[in-house]
């Protein structure tokens, strides 16, 4: 019996090795879907620090710095990091540019990368875009996809800022 003992902790030991290791992958998954920085610092500062931990990602913001309403910098966090989640999973890219121009009345995200680019007439299985065209639509913004084969993807969203 000390043999299947001995195997049974064995197992039970690497069940919860893969617990552990899961519920790390989650605290970041969590964290990256609403970093503390964000409500503490804002959409620039957080987007800022998501690409400094991304190598491969560059950051721009021109214009205002004023906060906006909290529910659509979280908005504009998530939407930021499900492009460029995709442009890292899916497109090969070397380099991934991410720019907000903020104005009075609207903001707008540009993610680019220079990527294998996709074929925009093609349905996709994931729920990633679906969730940005619906997250937009929610707040009757524009969104606009350039990809081309080969070259990359230019994704740009733009939003209205109410007071």
């Amino acid at each position: 019996m000390y043999g299947q003992e001995a195997i049974d902790a064995k197992r039970f030991d690497k069940a919860v090795s893969l617990l552990d290791d899961s519920m790390r992958e989650l605290r970041r998954v969590a964290h990256h879907l609403m970093p503390d920085s964000l409500s503490s610092f804002g959409l620039k500062q957080s987007i800022s620090d998501f690409c400094n931990s991304v190598p491969p990602v560059k950051f721009a913001w021109y214009g205002d710095e004023t906060r906006l309403d909290p529910k659509l910098e979280v908005m504009i966090y998530r939407i930021m990091h499900e492009l460029v989640s995709n442009a890292l999973k899916h497109s090969g890219a070397e380099h991934i540019l991410i720019e907000i121009v903020r104005y009075d009345d609207k903001i707008a995200l540009t993610v680019q990368d220079d990527g294998c680019g996709f074929d925009q007439t093609t349905e996709s299985s994931g729920m990633g875009l679906s969730n940005i065209y619906a997250r937009v639509a929610a707040y009757n913004g524009n969104l606009l996809i350039d990809s081309k084969a080969g070259v990359g993807t230019e994704v740009n969203v733009e939003l209205r800022i109410t007071n």
